[in-house]
């Protein structure tokens, strides 16, 4: 009979062990991060996915280049690995301006989760979509043509009927014969001097600017003008792959919903099994002893009653609890006003990836007020004008923007239209209107920043602070931009002092024993120069 009621004990202990144990699988579940977002939120500011250089190296191919062990010890405390005489984390400190890689508070499953994104980093999004969107149906001619054109032709002409620095190419194939147009293209001032009346008549009307010769044969020619002809479709693979990865994503998330109910479903399943086979072995021992069975029956009376008899146990889970709610509550309220990943749609669809990632533009070059005052600026369009006067997209570029593909030609005449620009006069009228820019980074209006004291006196890039700008289509809030965040990086950054007049004289009024200080480690921190003082960054 004691073994009965014991078993019966046994499986009511099993019963609440289960529904506690499922509580937090739910919580841990509900919050749990994969590689890709550690990455984002504790690596993306200063390392690339790829292998270009932000503040740190880039990441590409970085689990072959070290074992995981040393990954995890490097990550966790570089200064550490450095201090025992490691030969590879002192000849990376060296690189680096002997700065230290800040310690990451990760655990060691958080850290092999980032590692393994690093390993594939398309894994967690999408299988890349095959190309036969695009190429379906399209001759290997045309394709090639449309890449010499690219390369060589779409600065100056379109293949409409629009002028840029030359006239539009539609029609082109009809209009001259094969034989000319290689003539032409290949040497243009050699065929106007050779008296060719219309070599001479399309030299007169472009005001005597010769087409420059181009270094193309004659299949390319071919190709080329077919590409004219029969340009392919706008749809891009890019774009393909963009929808791809949003869908997939999409798709894991419900994956991971539905594998969660199911859980939950499978184990309310077994605790009612449990409590029915509870009710069944006390009432056959109650029947034994010849007594009336008075026990709780359902599996809320059963709580009720392990509750009452447990006393002790119920006020650990309560306060265990308690306690894992009060910190989560805390982390959240830590997230306030903290706007991490925000991206709002511009009215203009800039993509800086297509800018300061394809095309290599400086972040200065737009943002030139970055270097020499608090602010880094909105861009004027007289700065857009500067290459869209000529680059107007009708080549047929198009690119993607927020999973989106869109025509070139379009957002640029969207520039145009706040201009009040004519393209085919090139004049400006008299009705220019503002375009209403969305800002992304917002700082309090009680704290201090200015861009020209980073960016020029602490010679840092505008990737520490933004992230890899140079890979978004969108442009988001990278870091948390919070008084810890830059704390810790005032702790650990160092100044560019090596040439910087900036520091000049005040290494000159150093005396030997602060040189020694404060420089003997090769390294200059904002921190030891008063960058921590409150009215540093609030008035």
């Amino acid at each position: 009979m004691n073994k009965i009621i014991n078993l019966a004990k046994l499986i009511t202990t099993i019963k609440l062990s289960l529904v506690f144990v499922l509580s937090v699988f739910v919580q841990t579940s509900l919050f749990a991060q994969g590689g890709k977002d550690l990455f984002k939120t504790n690596c993306a500011a200063c390392h690339s996915i790829g292998s270009n250089k932000l503040v740190g190296p880039g990441m590409e191919g970085i689990n072959e280049k070290r074992s995981r062990e040393w990954l995890l010890k490097w990550t966790k405390n570089s200064a550490e690995l450095i201090a025992s005489g490691d030969k590879d984390a002192v000849a990376i400190f060296e690189e680096f301006s002997k700065i230290p890689m800040p310690a990451q508070a990760l655990s060691d499953e958080q850290l092999n989760q980032i590692f393994d994104y690093l390993a594939n980093p398309n894994a967690e999004t999408a299988v890349k979509t095959e190309t036969a969107t695009k190429t379906e149906g399209v001759s290997e001619e045309v394709l090639l043509g449309e890449k010499v054109f690219k390369a060589n032709c779409a600065a100056c002409h379109s293949i409409g009927d629009n002028k840029i620095v030359g006239p539009g190419l539609k029609g082109i194939n009809d209009k001259r014969k094969f034989e000319w147009l290689v003539k032409w293209i290949q040497n243009s001032p050699e065929l106007i001097a050779s008296g060719d009346a219309d070599a001479k008549a399309i030299f007169e009307e472009f005001n005597k600017s010769p087409m420059p010769p181009q270094p193309v044969s004659e299949a390319d020619i071919k190709a080329i003008l077919a590409y004219i002809q029969n340009p392919p479709s706008d749809k891009k693979e890019a774009a393909a792959e963009e929808v791809a990865v949003s869908e997939t994503s999409s798709t894991d998330s419900k994956s991971v919903m539905i594998t969660l109910g199911v859980i939950i479903v499978i184990l309310a399943g077994l605790v009612l099994l449990l409590n029915k086979a509870r009710v069944s072995i006390a009432k056959a021992a109650a029947d034994k002893e010849g007594v009336a069975y008075s026990g709780p029956v359902s599996f809320a009376d059963a709580c009720k009653y392990t509750i009452s008899k447990n006393s002790g146990l119920v006020a650990l889970v309560v306060i265990v609890l308690f306690f894992g709610g009060l910190v989560k509550v805390m982390n959240n309220a830590n997230t306030i006003g903290v706007h991490t990943g925000y991206k709002p749609e511009q009215p203009i669809k800039f993509s800086h990836k297509v800018h300061a990632g394809d095309n290599k533009i400086d972040c200065n070059y737009c943002h030139s007020s970055a270097r020499h005052s608090k602010i880094s600026g909105i861009p004027s369009l007289n700065v857009c004008m500067n290459c869209h006067k000529y680059v107007d997209g009708s080549s047929g570029k198009t690119f993607t923007y927020n999973g989106q593909e869109y025509s070139m030609v379009d957002e640029i005449k969207k520039i145009y239209s706040a201009l009040d620009y004519d393209p085919s006069s090139q004049k400006f009228g008299d009705n220019p209107q503002p375009v209403k820019w969305i800002k992304v980074h917002n700082l309090p209006d009680h704290v201090f920043y200015s861009h020209q004291q980073h960016v020029t006196v602490g010679g840092q890039k505008c990737q520490t602070c933004h992230g890899p700008v140079e890979e978004m289509d969108v442009v988001e809030q990278y870091s948390p931009l919070t008084m810890k965040w830059c704390i810790e990086c005032h702790k650990t950054t160092g100044v560019m002092k090596d040439g910087n007049g900036y520091y000049e004289e005040m290494h000159a009024r150093m005396t030997d024993k602060y040189k020694e200080k404060w420089l003997g480690d090769g390294k200059l921190t904002v921190e030891e120069i008063g960058g921590w003082e409150c009215a540093k960054c609030h008035y």
